[in-house]
This record gives C-alpha cells, sequence and structure tokens, in this order.
C-alpha cells in the first residue's frame, strides 16, 4: 500500500491510497494526521484501498509531507561515498547526524533553485525512513516497528556554503533545497529496507548507482542512536545517507547549472524528478 498527495480543487491537498488494483481518495485529510492516528489511521487507509478503483484523473504529485516536526539526515553513510571523499576524511564511531530545514520541502516536477550565478549545488539521492509512532530510547532489533513507511528526498547541498565553517544548516536548508516524494510505501510493500538499488540521474546520466546493503549504518542502528537522545514523533522523517557519485567528488566537479534535470530513485519507492532553474 501507497500513500501520496494530489493537488486537488483550488489548490488543496488530496490524499491517495494507491494499491495493486487502482487508487482511492480520502479528501483533505493530511498524511500527517494519519500518521499521528496510528493503529485508527491505518485502519482509514485499509478501508480506503479496499474500495480502491481503476486510476482517475488526478491533478500533479505534491509532497507527501508539508512540514514534518523533524527531518533527521545521516551523512557519509555509504562505503562508496567514503571511498571517495578526499583526506583528511576520517569515519566517526558514530552516524554522523544533521537536521534540514522543512521550508526547504518541494514536491515531483517543481524546481530546485540555485541561488547564486556560482553556486556549488549538489545532489544527493536519500533513502528516507517515515516515523510512524512515538520514539524514544528503542533497541535497533524494534526499530523498524516504529516506521510508518519509506520515501526518497534528494538532499539538494550547496557545497561552498555547507565547507565554510562547517555550515551544515544554511547549506542544505536552502528553499527547494529538499525534493521529497513522490509517495510513502508503507512497510507491508516493503518490510526489509537492506538490499534496495538506489540512484541518481542528470540528464538522463547516471551519477549514482548503488544498494542499501552498503550502508554503514543502518536503518535500525540510525533509529537507536538517535532516539536515544532525540524522541521521534509521528510523521518525523529520518534519511539514510547518499551513496558516492556526487558531482563534488568528480574530476572536474560536475554541479547541478540551470536547465538540468535530476532524478533520483529507490527500488520499490520509485523516481522523484526535478527541473533545475536560476534563482538569482
Amino acid at each position: 500500500m501507497r500513500v501520496a498527495v494530489h493537488e486537488g480543487a483550488g489548490g488543496t491537498r488530496e490524499t491517495i491510497v494507491e494499491t495493486a488494483d487502482g487508487s482511492a481518495s480520502l479528501g483533505q485529510v493530511p498524511v500527517e494526521t494519519l500518521i499521528a492516528e496510528g493503529e485508527a489511521g491505518l485502519e482509514r487507509l485499509r478501508a480506503a484501498a479496499a474500495d480502491a478503483a481503476a486510476d482517475s484523473d488526478r491533478g500533479r504529485v505534491l509532497a507527501p509531507l508539508l512540514h514534518p516536526g523533524k527531518q533527521i539526515f545521516v551523512g557519509v553513510n555509504y562505503e562508496d561515498h567514503v571511498a571517495e571523499l578526499p583526506p583528511p576524511w576520517k569515519m566517526t564511531e558514530d552516524p554522523f547526524i544533521f537536521s534540514k530545514l522543512s521550508t526547504a520541502i518541494v514536491g515531483p516536477g517543481e524546481a530546485i533553485f540555485l541561488p547564486e550565478e556560482d553556486s556549488s549545488v549538489d545532489y544527493e539521492v536519500e533513502m528516507i525512513a517515515v516515523i510512524g509512532k512515538r520514539t524514544s530510547k528503542v533497541a535497533a532489533e524494534d526499530a523498524l516497528d516504529h516506521v510508518f513507511g519509506w520515501t526518497i528526498a534528494n538532499d539538494v547541498t550547496e557545497r561552498a556554503i555547507q565547507a565554510t565553517d562547517n555550515q551544515l544548516t544554511l547549506g542544505k536548508g536552502v528553499d527547494t533545497f529538499c525534493p521529497l516524494g513522490p509517495v510513502i510505501v508503507l512497510r507491508d510493500e516493503i518490510p526489509n529496507p537492506d538490499n534496495l538499488d538506489i540512484w541518481t540521474k542528470v540528464n538522463d546520466e547516471v551519477r549514482q548507482s548503488s544498494n542499501t546493503s552498503k550502508l554503514i549504518f543502518s536503518v535500525e542502528e540510525i533509529i537507536e542512536r538517535v532516539s536515544h537522545l532525540i524522541t521521534l514523533e509521528p510523521g518525523d522523517t529520518v534519511s539514510t545517507g547518499t551513496p558516492g557519485g556526487c558531482g563534488a567528488y568528480k574530476t572536474p566537479p560536475q554541479y547541478l547549472r540551470p536547465g538540468d534535470v535530476v532524478t533520483v530513485g529507490v527500488q520499490g519507492i520509485g523516481e522523484l524528478t526535478n527541473p533545475v532553474q536560476a534563482g538569482w
């Protein structure tokens, strides 16, 4: 079962449940509300799914979450990404955690705006865990029971800003720097996220290609570590890092430019495509 958000009449957000038999609308109830309702929200989704019919014409796809309470991201968490980093980078013993701003979220097809003409803007495909219930000090072996589902993010990053005094929040929190979607795939479709292909294409050229089996810290370990210190709430998101192939570490660097089209994808979830435009 999958959950998507489409643009309804008058620019409203319409929540859609998708199954192999088609789709059904839950109207304007936010996905965040369904997640917060816990089992009752899942029952509402199941009831709608039982009435799924052949797809009808719907408005454009929007980001499935509008304002998550927290967006927790993990840096340098793929073996092939570590291998491409220049010295003196040294792997830490714990996941490298930072946060990304929810105001950076855009949906499929919406533009990534480069802030300056000389911007050094990079792409980073990430598989995202959407938290389904309050999570505090959970053990790794129980962590997936706290996951509502999975989606995709492009952790767009301005490398020059990021490198200035380690300005992660500013370099990664720029408006439009968090494309998210196109759907949330519930755990009934992906019970195990540890062996999924993951990729990025820029103008149909493959830039990143890896598999979640190459994660250094698993989803379960990340949630355990974060929740030991930070309580995760329903609708919060937790990333798993990006694989090797980032534009900053190619020779010469391959940063995003106006006119580019970026597609990030994860096996079993789909693809998320966004154009790149000048924002100056």
